[in-house]
């Protein structure tokens, strides 16, 4: 399990809240509902709803000599009134409006390194897993809505923020079924930046000099699927791209300019 470290939390976070950004006229079209009828009767739900399943993924990391992770991973999401636990997350909806909602909550961070994994990290000081609070307000229209997010580490490990903003899309494939995408930058702070990729004057080696991380302006970009494949079964498929910044491209132990991920996984919803 110590290679789930190398993945980002980001694209575990993006399976579940690309799903639930997603727009009542996406997730809940139905075309035997009447045209003119209410939305927020499409769009109600029940007070407890409960899906379980398993997924893989795939996430080649970042790191240089790293392989690729490949890690099954149960689901297990469960909503009740306002409160949630979505994979890696839970928390409570503080916010619901319409279209608008507020979601605070505690999440997961598998962000990480270990110096055994690579022979170029051999010396390196192991970066730990952590956990982040987070809050975030979701618009959800059509053709397009936006996800605002602001993480801050509580555990002391990288004492470091993340603020995103998304744009989001989609279109209906049918009866439960919706494709989504977003898109949109995602500000990384110094002290985050440094505790993953910079390197200590005791780290640096002959070909890893000694870097210093400062904050850093990254690119995601993520297309999602949920397809309703009989009864209450649903498949769903991730597709993550982040683009880094500058100030994470040139550390000595970053192998490239982005990070790549992908998920699948098959639920079935209980209630």
């Amino acid at each position: 399990m110590a290679s789930l470290r190398y993945l980002s939390s980001h694209v575990l976070v993006g399976c579940f809240a690309l799903a639930l950004t997603a727009p009542p006229a996406l997730a809940g079209d139905d075309p035997t509902k009447p045209q003119g009828a209410p939305e927020a009767a499409a769009s109600a739900r029940p007070e407890l709803e409960v899906s379980l399943g398993g997924g893989v993924i795939f996430a080649p990391r970042p790191y240089e000599g790293a392989s690729a992770a490949v890690i099954p991973i149960p689901v297990v999401n469960v909503r009740y009134k306002r409160l949630f636990a979505e994979g890696i997350r839970g928390g409570y909806q503080f916010l619901q409006a319409g279209r608008l909602a507020g979601n605070a909550y505690l999440q997961a961070n598998f962000e990480g390194l270990e110096s055994t994994d690579s022979p170029y990290l051999e010396g390196m000081t192991n970066r730990s897993m952590s956990a982040d609070a987070g809050a975030e307000i979701v618009y959800r229209a059509r053709p397009v809505g936006f996800r605002f997010n602001v993480l801050s580490d509580v555990l002391g490990r990288n004492s470091g923020q993340e603020i995103s903003l998304q744009a989001l899309t989609g279109a209906p494939l049918g009866r439960g079924s919706f494709l989504l995408a977003g898109i949109g930058p995602r500000w990384v702070s110094a002290t985050r930046v440094d505790y993953y990729y910079g390197v200590s004057g005791s780290e640096a080696r002959p070909g890893r000099p000694e870097y210093r991380g400062t904050s850093s302006w990254n690119w995601d970009l993520s297309v999602g699927a949920n397809i309703r494949i009989a009864g209450n079964w649903s498949l769903f498929a991730l597709f993550s791209r982040e683009a880094f910044g500058s100030a994470i491209e040139n550390s000595p132990v970053v192998s490239g300019p982005a990070a790549y991920s992908m998920i699948t996984s098959l639920t079935y919803r209980v209630r």
